[in-house]
């Protein structure tokens, strides 16, 4: 089961795409759920489902981030990481800093 989170945007969103695409792959030069994946970084609540996030757009597109104190955040920002307590280690590594490493080139 998905959890509502991934169903309000993110899934949908890729949803969307694919059948866009289907219908008329000729307008696109590449899927534009692909194109998505290139050049998007998702920092997710941390309610969503992240195994289900990372399965969907990559592990290599997921990044934590906290506003606290807005709802989106984190009191204790490092707590994220057991939202994340189901991945692997590497994963859980690559959404808590690895990722926004390599964006900004460190």
């Amino acid at each position: 089961m998905r959890s509502f989170a991934i169903e309000s945007w993110a899934h949908r969103l890729i949803d969307v795409f694919n059948r866009v695409y289907r219908k008329r792959p000729y307008d696109f030069s590449d899927h534009p759920a692909d194109v998505f994946r290139r050049h998007v970084w998702i920092n997710p609540f941390h309610e969503e489902d992240m195994s289900q996030l990372v399965d969907l757009l990559g592990a290599d597109r997921v990044m934590f981030g906290s506003d606290y104190p807005h709802p989106e955040g984190l009191a204790e920002p490092k707590d994220f990481v057991k939202e994340l307590a189901n991945l692997p280690a590497y994963i859980t590594a690559r959404v808590m800093g690895g990722n926004l490493e390599q964006l900004i080139g460190i």
